[in-house]
């Protein structure tokens, strides 16, 4: 297919909108939990008081904050050969969030069948994927230990994470990880998983070729631009709601709260990650009901804007014929 031209969009199987329904549901759940326990009209205040201009303001570092990500994700794709009209793959990025806090496997990794119509193999876009989150979590921890500085009891916490994602990074820099897994499928002569272990030395072959110096450090600082926007707006919404705290402390609540989203394994970190927000700003000496509102307001403003935004590009993709995903 021409390279200009876009694939026929993918629509959402019965399976995958009953558990996009799941998912708003048990988020819709929790919220009205915090809502309640905050006051309706605790939470009715501090969205009127974040105005109109203030509601635009944190959409803006969001949107930044996809945008930043996605010239990432780009950047990636073009290392291993892939070069597809930016406002198109743009449009592959942001579809790609519809499905975030699914429960479904297939979540951001959507993308690769809308780029398998454009000649990019499985292999290079779930490397480009597993790169880019190897690095958010490497950056997320970094802003986690800022954390140091206010939370003595959570230093052992990101002292662990870092040096796990550093060995883990050290081990996926080296080349003879791919030969081991295929070596390893050889001698256990079990075709199914044979055929797993080499998607997954090819996988990783790719991934490897992301993982040089350049490509690394030119990912990362990307990835760190990107994180502290949305940190600088969750620092915003503090401010505006009267409960200021230093920068620091709060770029390490957010970013600790994403960590513990990220390390439940929960779709989305949906419950997990509003929890560890209102314990770390309850321990800051944030008022009870701002500390429950602001998750609320700060997670409705990046997940879930990311969400309805991933369904936007989805329906503009879907103009065309639609394709079921299997």
């Amino acid at each position: 297919m021409p390279p200009d031209s876009a694939p026929a969009g993918l629509r959402l199987t019965p399976k995958q909108k009953r558990n996009l329904s799941l998912s708003l549901l048990f988020s819709a759940i929790i919220y009205l939990g915090f809502a309640l326990a905050a006051g309706k009209q605790s939470l009715l205040n501090a969205a009127a008081t974040l105005g109109g201009m203030g509601w635009l303001l944190i959409l803006c570092c969001s949107f930044s904050n996809y945008l930043l990500r996605f010239l990432r994700w780009q950047y990636y794709l073009r290392c291993l050969g892939h070069h597809l009209p930016s406002l198109l793959h743009f449009n592959y990025y942001l579809a790609g969030f519809a499905l975030t806090t699914t429960p479904a496997k297939a979540g951001e990794t959507i993308r690769s069948l809308y780029l398998k119509n454009h000649g990019v193999p499985f292999k290079h876009s779930l490397a480009s994927f597993f790169c880019e989150r190897f690095q958010d979590l490497i950056i997320v921890t970094l802003l986690a230990s800022l954390a140091l500085l206010s939370f003595d009891e959570y230093r052992y916490f990101v002292f662990i994470t870092a040096l796990t994602l550093l060995i883990l990074l050290s081990v996926l820099r080296n080349k003879k990880l791919p030969l081991f897994f295929r070596q390893l499928g050889n001698i256990l002569h079990i075709l199914w998983l044979r055929r797993v272990l080499e998607h997954l030395a090819r996988l990783l072959e790719s991934a490897h070729a992301l993982l040089q110096p350049r490509r690394l450090y030119s990912g990362l600082l990307l990835g760190l631009l990107a994180w502290s926007v949305q940190g600088l707006a969750f620092y915003f919404i503090l401010a505006t709601l009267n409960s200021a705290l230093p920068l620091s402390m709060s770029l390490s609540i957010y970013a600790i709260s994403l960590l513990a989203g990220a390390l439940s394994f929960i779709p989305g970190g949906i419950g997990a990650t509003e929890t560890i927000m209102y314990l770390l700003l309850s321990q800051a000496g944030v008022d009870h009901s701002l500390a429950l509102v602001i998750p609320i307001i700060s997670r409705v403003s990046t997940l879930w804007f990311a969400v309805v935004l991933g369904l936007l590009a989805s329906v503009n993709l879907s103009l065309g014929k639609a394709t079921a995903i299997k």
